[in-house]
Parts: C-alpha cells; structure tokens; sequence
C-alpha cells in the first residue's frame, strides 16, 4: 500500500509540474532564441548549401555551440515549415524527466522501498529553475546537456568497450549543445579513476582534446565572459552556485554559499573516500554511489567554470544555473540514504519528507508570479510583432541588432506566432466606448535605479513601474493582466505585462495570491516620446475577459515618464 501512495504521490508531483509548465509556456521567442530563427533564415536561402549549413550549425553564440538545439528545431521546421518554441520546451519537459529516471535508477540499486524516493520529487520539480522551462534555446542546452552526461556515465558503468565508445560520442554532443558540455570528459575520467582504469582515462583524454580541437576552429568570446581574480568571490560564487537550491528563503548570497559549503564537503569527502579504494576492474559499485559522485564531479566543475568565467558579472545565482543545485539536493541526499543509517531512519525519513514537501510548496508561491509574468509577458509581445513589430520581453538594443533576420523570419514563415489575445480594432473599440472611472486609481511612477557590471565596468540604469495597488479589482489566480497603452500621435496601441504584485504570505491562506491593482515595467527607451491613453485588460485562457479605462495618461520624453 505504501509502495502505491509513494508512486502516486511521485506521479502527481511530475505530472503537476509537466502540466505546470505547458501551461505557461508561450510559442514565442526571446534573447537567445534568436539564434535559432538565424540559423533557420540562413540554411534556409535559395540555393542550398552544404557549406553554409554546417558554417551556422557550429557557430558560436554567446560563448557556445548549440549544435544540438538548432538541430531539434531545425527538423520542426522541416516538418512543419516553422520554428516552434512551445515544441522545444516541451522537448526540455521531457529531458527533465529523464533526468529523474537516472535518478530513480540509481536510487533501485540502494533496494529501498519507494517512499524513500519521495523527497527527490520534491526537490528536483519545481519552477526553482524556471528559466529553463521557459526560455527555450537555455532549456534544451542545459537539459540535453545534464541528459549526455547521465546517458555518458551509464554507459561507462556497463565495463564494456562498447560502453566506452558510446559514452566518448555522448560527451562530443554534450560538447556541442553547451559550453561546458567539455566537462563532461573530466568526469569520465574520474569514473575511470575510481576503478583505476587508466587505459580508457587516457582515451577519455584524448577524445576530449580532440571534442576541444574542433571547437576551438571557430569559437569566439561571448559578452559575459570575464575572468574572476578575487579568491574569496570565487569560491563564494562556486559553492553559492552549488547551494542555490535554497535561494527561495530570505538572503540568498548568504544561505547558498553556506549550503554549498555543507553539500560539497559531505560529497568531496565521499569522491576522496570512494577513489582511494580498490575496486575490481570494470567492477561498478552495485548501490550507484560511483555513478552518483561522478555526475556530482560534473556539476562541481561546472560551478567552477561558472564562478572563474561569470561571477565577476554578477551574482551566479541565476535561475537557468539553479538545475544544478536542485540536483545537488538530491544527490546529497540519495549518498546520505546510500552512505549513513541515520538518514535510513524512518522518523528521519518523515521529518525530511515534511521539510521537502515545504519546500517545495514554497518554491511554487515564490515563482509562480515570475513564470507568470514572462507568460503574460510573451502575450503581449505576439499583439506587439503583430501590430507594432516590436517586443519588450528584451531591451531595445537587442530587439535592433536582430532586426536583419527577425523580420525576414517573420514573413518567411519561419518565426509563426500564435493568435494575438485581442485585435487592435477591438481595443480601439473599448477605448472609444468605454468610461474610465471618475475616482482615483490610485496610479504611481516608481522609479529603479539599477547597475550591471559589463566588461566595459559597471553600467548604471533607470526603470520605471506604473502601478497601482487600488484599482482594477483582484485578477483571478490563472489570468493575465495587461496595461494598454494607446498613443494619442499616431494611434498605435501597445500591450504589456501588468501583473499585481503577490499578496503577503499572512494573507494568502485567505485564498488570494494577488493583491489589487497593476504592476507594469519599462525601462528607459521602450516607448517613443508621446502621450499614452491607459487602460487595463483581463485575459482568461488567452482570450478577453475585462476592459478597465484608466483616468490618467502616460507621458514620456526625454527618458522619462509622469502622469497626469
């Protein structure tokens, strides 16, 4: 009966976050996304070429190869004569649960019974890492790259030559669909190490300077390399990389690093303990613990490259990084069942499965509100493009230096968008007819002074909100929340995302997750100089719901934006 609830409660936990995801995912492209509608423009050109194809197909972007997920979409548009970004995320859906299958593989090898798996769900889905599933060009790197590496190491623990062979090519594909897929040779190698194999250790080196050889032929700097030369933020970044998992709760910088701290100690001390032992040639440890410190060893080099290459830019505390330290949690956690009675306890097992249970509730309330914003975010956009061509999901300058394939992509046929949420003859309409309200909306401009360190030094910017924590009334939980701005010069409407903020933790056990009123960003040269007409729209399941007048207007000039 046990066995029972744990795979249903297991099965219910995939299933929501699966169901979770596909909800907010939007068929529509952002930054690095890009990418994918150039190399499709590209080898798509009259006549075609062999050359040209496999120029794009290993071009460097940003630092990396994505080989493997311009190849996915590729073969969409070949069957369906578009890129569609909602399929790719599905395809990221996917690898994450195969990802767990490793997982649970490894955990059958311990011979405990189910419930003990329980908390591994928990921890590993849920939309800590939501970039990842819904930025579709970083969701396939990172989810088919963790998938070469676990596809990597199980066919390394087979003992065959074969294996071996199999595991090298998996480790070429890990290469070319992420940056650091390279590291995942090094973790072979440790594989081999432990079973003093050095023979095929020579040869996992040999295959990655030849994977690295054909790299370098055309790499080029991406913009956030920069190298970090302070020790003390180095290895704060590289344990904070590792420790991220609890970032939900209050100072993150702070909490990450000491948990990383805590998880690499307890795992390196078993990578030491576990290589200093003779095991039989080609002989693998029968509870998967080998298997386990090996992908481990992947993701500690991999926090190492990150803090080395990035940190110096900022936090890594990034949520497209944070995969790594979901399944940090769980591989710490499956080496405590393997390695210690004490976690075997079944009182020990309840507490941990309350606290994971927690957790990962609270990573839904925490997330929620941001993975709905960029779906409400993406919405608006599509009426944008449509009507505008233009987007505010990214900074203008990005929108601009992608303009010269963004445009043929789009009436080619390559980049096809779903329905808009609402046609602009409609919103003419309801601002023709509608009222706006006599009182006060209580409508504000917050301004946010901001830095970003660049490679050029620290950049400082401005961003504006409109907001309003009065009017319109509470939005429903799944809705979408718009501010429409029509612009009284030359009558172009624009949408963007205009989500509350969420409720404080106190009140939402009375059932609202939202507060009243409207959130709504801009940064400093998104809209033209002009006066905008405001108004709020409603969407329930991507169609119109409510349509709010608002009693004051938006002016913008000069880089900047007041109300009157």
């Amino acid at each position: 009966m046990l066995k029972f609830l744990s795979g249903l409660a297991i099965s219910a936990v995939i299933a929501f976050y699966l169901l979770f995801n596909r909800f907010y995912s939007v068929n529509f492209p952002f930054l690095d996304d890009f990418s994918l509608l150039q190399f499709t423009v590209q080898v798509t050109k009259e006549p075609f070429s062999w050359s040209t194809f496999i120029h794009e197909l290993f071009k460097t972007y940003n630092d990396h190869k994505a080989v493997i997920p311009k190849l996915v979409s590729y073969c969409y548009f070949l069957i369906n004569g578009y890129v569609n970004f909602r399929f790719c995320l599905f395809v990221v859906s996917v690898n994450v649960t195969l990802i767990f299958v490793f997982l649970y593989f490894q955990f059958r090898k311990m011979a405990l019974p189910l419930y003990y798996f329980l908390p591994c769900a928990f921890l590993f889905f849920q939309p800590l890492y939501h970039e990842i599933s819904n930025w579709a060009l970083t969701g396939m790197q990172q989810s088919f790259l963790i998938v070469f590496v676990l596809c990597a190491i199980a066919s390394v623990s087979s003992g065959t030559l074969k294996g071996f062979w199999i595991a090298m090519l998996f480790c070429f594909l890990a290469t070319f669909t992420f940056g650091s897929g390279i590291i995942s040779f090094p973790a072979i190698m440790f594989y081999f190490f432990c079973f003093r194999n050095y023979r095929r250790m020579l040869g996992t080196a040999v295959s990655m300077f030849a994977a690295l050889a054909i790299y370098l032929l055309s790499y080029e700097t991406g913009q956030e390399a920069t190298i970090q030369d302070n020790v003390v933020d180095l290895f704060s970044s590289l344990f904070a990389f590792i420790g991220s998992g609890v970032s939900v709760f209050g100072q993150p910088d702070i909490v990450s690093t000491v948990h990383g701290v805590f998880i690499s100690a307890f795992v390196i001390f078993l990578m030491v303990k576990k290589s200093l032992v003779n095991y039989e040639k080609n002989d693998s440890s029968k509870s998967g613990t080998i298997e386990l410190l090996t992908f481990f060893a992947f993701i500690l080099i991999t926090a190492a490259i990150v803090a080395v290459c990035r940190s110096r830019s900022g936090s890594v505390i990034a949520s497209r990084f944070q995969i790594y330290a979901a399944l940090s949690m769980v591989v710490f956690y499956l080496l405590l069942l393997d390695t210690t009675e004490f976690a075997r306890r079944k009182s020990v097992l309840a507490v941990l499965t309350c606290l994971s249970a927690f957790y990962w509730c609270y990573s839904y309330y925490t997330f929620t509100e941001i993975v709905a914003a960029k779906k409400a975010t993406y919405l608006a956009d599509i009426f944008n493009w449509k009507n505008n061509r233009t987007m505010y999901s990214v900074e203008k300058t990005v929108r601009d230096n992608a303009a010269f394939y963004l445009h043929p992509a789009y009436n080619k046929g390559v980049l096809k968008l779903p329905e808009a949420i609402i046609e602009k003859s409609q919103l003419d309409s309801l601002y023709r007819y509608t009222i706006a309200p006599v009182g006060e909306a209580g409508i504000y401009v917050q301004d946010w002074n901001v830095s970003r360190r660049t490679k050029k030094g620290e950049e400082r910017l401005t961003y504006f909100f409109v907001r309003s924590d009065v009017a319109p009334a509470r939005k429903q939980f799944s809705d979408d929340r718009f501010l429409v701005l029509k612009c009284r010069d030359d009558g172009r409407i624009h949408l963007v995302q205009a989500n509350p903020k969420i409720e404080a933790k106190r009140r939402i056990l009375n059932g609202n997750y939202y507060r009243k009123g409207f959130n709504a960003f801009f940064r400093n040269d998104d809209l033209g100089e002009g006066v905008y007409d405001l108004a709020i729209l409603d969407v329930r399941n991507n169609k119109y719901e409510a349509f709010y007048k608002l009693n004051k207007s938006l002016y913008f000039s000069k880089w900047n934006y007041c109300l009157r």
